[in-house]
C-alpha cells in the first residue's frame, strides 16, 4: 500500500482527532493414596465354634472358647468384620486376641500380622505398625515386597528416613522382584528418603520395562542432578531430546541450562530458540533474556541482540532497554539505538535509571546527526548523579554550548522521571526553556528519519464490528467500550489491555474492528467475536495532549515512514490509553512490510 492511499483512503487525521473527544475509559509420588495398600480380607471361613453365630454373639462368647484354633479363627473374624466397618481400636483389639491365642500356623500368623499392620498404618498407629511389621519379617518364611513397603511406609510417616532406606535395601539385596506399581513406591520413598543412589537403580529398571514413558527419562536427570552428575543429567536428556520422547516446557528449559553449565552456551540457545519459535516455551521476558545470555556466550552478538530486542519488548524491563542500547552502541547501530531509546523513555522512568538514559540517547542523537538534541540530552545526564562526567565529556568532544541557567534547572526531554517535564520525541529538539535549540535542518550526510518501529505480538482481540460515521463513533464509543467489557467478562474472559481499533479495508466505509485484548476463554456471540490476530510489524507514533496538531503529526509521520523506506502494509491500528494528568494517549500503528 502506498502513503499516498494511507493518506487518502482512511481519513486517520479525522478519525484520530475524533477520539481525542472520548473519555479514557507438581518427582513426586510421595502423596498420601498411592501408599495406603488395601487390607486383603478373605471371605470369612471356618470359624469353628463361631461359625453361624452373629457377630454380638460371638463377641459375647469368644472369651469362653478354650480351642485356641478356634479362639484365633473367631478373633480374626471379628477383627475383618470390624475393619470392614472402619472401627479399627475394636479390629486390633481382635487381632491381638487372635494372634495371643497361638491356634493358627505362621503362614496365616503372618498373614494376620500384615493385616493388623495395615490397620495400625490406617488408624495412623505408624510406631505399633512399624514394630508389628518387624514382628513379619521375622517369621521364618520367605518375605515377601510388600512387607518391606509396609515397613518403610510406616518408618516414613513416623518421620524416619534412615529406618526407610533399612527397610527398603533388603528387598535388592535378597533379589526379590518388584512389580511396576511397587517399583514406583520404592522409588517414591527412597526419593523423599534422600536415597537417589536407589532412586538411579529403580529408575533404569523402570526405564527398561518403559522405554515410552517420558516420567522414566525425566525423573532419571533429576536423580542425576540431585548427586551432582550434571554431566550424565545432560546425556540422559539429549538421548531422550534425540528419541523424541515428549518434553514440557520445564524439561526443556532444564535441557537448555544444562548445555549451558556444562560448556556449550550454542547449543542450549538453538535448542532454546527453537523452542520459543515452535511456541514449545512461552514466549517471555524472562526466556528471551535467557535467550540473549547464550547466544551472548556464544559470541552471537547479531542473535544475541535480536533476542535482547524481544526480551525488553515483552518486559518493558527498562535494564534491559538500557543494556541492549549499550550492545547497540558497541556495534555502532546508531538508528537502533535511538528507537531502543525511545521505547525505554516511552513511560516515566524509575529516577536511578534517568541520568543513563538521557547518556545513552544523547549519544544516539549524536550518532545520527541530531547535534541539538544530543545537547539537550547530555545535559539532562549532567543534573543527576552518576553518569555526569561522562556526559560533560561528550559536551566537550561535541563542543556544545555551555548550558543556561534555564537549563540546568530540570530535566526536560524525552527520558524523563517523576519530576521532570517530559517532551515528545519529534518534539525535542525544539523544547530547552529560555533558550529554545533549532531543529538541525537536514542534509544529504545526515540520516534518514527516524521512525519507532516494533513487532506486536500475537493478539487474543474481542470485538465488535463497527461500519458508522467516525463522528458518530466519537460520541458512541465510550457506551459501547463499556457493554463490551460486561459481555466480556460475563463470557468467561477479562480485559488485557487497552480500547483499540483495527481498520479492515479502505475509504470512509471501511469496517472497523473497534474491542479489547483478551485473557481467559471468552466465546462469542451476538454482535461480539473473537480472533488471535498474526505477529504484527509497525511503525508506531504516540501522541499525548490536545489533538490540535494531531493531522499535521500525522501528515510529518507518513512522511518519514516513507523516507525511511519503509513500505506500509494494509492494517492500520489504534491504541486509547490513558496518558498523564488524565489525558487521552494514542498510540497510532502502520503495519510496513
Amino acid at each position: 500500500m502506498s502513503i499516498e492511499r494511507l493518506k487518502t483512503g482512511f481519513n486517520w487525521p479525522r478519525a484520530t482527532c475524533l477520539l481525542f473527544a472520548l473519555a479514557p475509559a507438581l518427582l513426586a509420588y510421595g502423596q498420601e493414596g498411592q501408599y495406603r495398600s488395601k487390607i486383603r480380607i478373605d471371605p470369612a471361613g471356618d470359624v469353628s465354634q463361631g461359625e453361624g453365630l452373629s457377630i454380638e454373639e460371638l463377641e459375647r462368647q469368644i472369651s469362653s472358647i478354650t480351642d485356641s484354633y478356634a479362639k484365633s479363627s473367631a478373633g480374626r473374624h471379628l477383627a475383618r468384620h470390624f475393619v470392614e466397618q472402619g472401627e479399627y481400636t475394636r479390629a486390633i483389639e481382635y487381632y491381638q486376641q487372635a494372634l495371643t491365642a497361638r491356634g493358627l500356623s505362621d503362614i496365616a500368623n503372618r498373614e494376620m500380622l500384615r493385616e493388623l499392620a495395615q490397620v495400625y498404618l490406617l488408624n495412623k498407629n505408624y510406631a505399633d505398625a512399624a514394630a508389628t511389621l518387624e514382628r513379619v519379617l521375622r517369621i521364618k518364611l520367605v518375605p515377601e515386597v510388600t512387607d518391606y513397603l509396609l515397613l518403610a511406609q510406616a518408618y516414613y510417616r513416623m518421620g524416619n528416613l534412615v529406618q526407610v532406606v533399612a527397610a527398603l535395601d533388603p528387598v535388592r539385596e535378597q533379589g526379590l522382584t518388584l512389580d511396576i506399581s511397587q517399583q514406583r513406591q520404592a522409588l517414591a520413598l527412597y526419593y523423599q528418603a534422600g536415597a537417589y543412589a536407589q532412586c538411579e537403580w529403580l529408575l533404569r529398571q523402570l526405564l527398561s520395562a518403559e522405554p515410552d514413558n517420558p516420567e522414566n527419562w525425566h525423573q532419571l536427570a533429576a536423580v542425576y542432578l540431585q548427586q551432582g552428575k550434571k554431566k550424565q543429567a545432560l546425556d540422559q536428556l539429549m538421548l531422550a531430546w534425540k528419541k523424541s520422547v515428549p518434553f514440557r516446557e520445564r524439561d526443556i528449559v532444564l535441557l537448555v541450562d544444562l548445555q549451558a553449565v556444562n560448556g556449550n552456551p550454542y547449543g542450549a540457545a538453538v535448542i532454546l530458540d527453537g523452542a520459543l519459535t515452535g511456541k514449545t516455551v512461552q514466549a517471555n521476558g524472562l526466556n528471551y533474556r535467557k535467550l540473549f545470555q547464550y547466544w551472548l556466550q556464544a559470541r552471537e552478538n547479531e542473535r544475541a541482540s535480536a533476542a535482547l530486542v524481544q526480551a525488553a519488548r515483552l518486559s518493558g524491563d527498562i535494564e534491559l532497554y538500557l543494556y541492549l542500547a549499550q550492545l547497540q552502541m558497541e556495534q555502532e547501530a546508531w538508528q537502533p539505538m535511538y528507537q531502543t531509546m525511545l521505547a525505554a523513555c516511552e513511560s516515566q522512568l524509575p529516577a536511578r535509571h534517568v541520568g543513563r538514559a538521557n547518556l545513552l540517547l544523547g549519544i544516539s542523537q549524536l550518532k545520527t546527526g541530531d547535534a541539538p538534541s544530543a545537547r539537550r540530552s547530555f545535559i539532562n545526564a549532567t543534573l543527576i548523579g552518576g553518569v555526569g562526567a561522562q556526559a560533560g565529556k561528550w559536551l566537550e568532544f561535541m563542543q556544545a554550548e555551555p548550558p543556561t541557567d534555564a537549563e540546568t534547572r530540570g530535566i526536560v526531554g524525552v527520558c524523563h522521571g517523576a519530576g521532570d517535564k517530559q517532551v515528545a520525541a519529534d518534539e525535542f529538539s525544539a523544547s530547552g526553556g529560555a533558550s529554545p535549540v533549532k531543529p538541525a535542518s537536514r542534509t544529504a550526510s545526515q540520516a534518514a528519519p527516524v521512525v519507532a518501529t516494533k513487532t506486536v505480538p500475537p493478539l487474543k482481540f474481542f470485538y465488535q464490528e463497527y461500519r458508522g460515521p467516525l463522528a458518530q463513533l466519537a460520541t458512541e464509543a465510550n457506551s459501547l467500550a463499556r457493554a463490551m467489557g460486561v459481555s466480556l467478562v460475563k463470557a468467561g474472559g477479562s480485559v488485557d489491555g487497552a480500547l483499540q481499533i483495527i481498520a479492515v479495508g479502505e475509504g470512509e466505509e471501511g469496517i472497523l474492528q473497534l474491542g479489547f485484548p483478551y485473557r481467559g476463554s471468552p466465546r462469542g456471540g451476538g454482535k461480539y467475536k473473537t480472533l488471535v490476530t498474526t505477529a504484527f510489524k509497525c511503525a508506531y507514533l504516540i501522541i499525548e495532549g490536545d489533538g490540535g496538531s494531531l493531522p499535521r503529526r500525522w501528515a510529518d509521520f507518513l512522511v518519514d515512514l516513507e523516507k525511511a523506506g519503509y513500505t506500509p502494509g494494509d492494517q492500520r491500528r489504534v491504541l486509547l490509553q490513558a496518558g498523564t494528568g488524565g489525558a487521552l494517549r494514542l498510540e497510532l500503528q502502520v503495519g510496513i512490510e
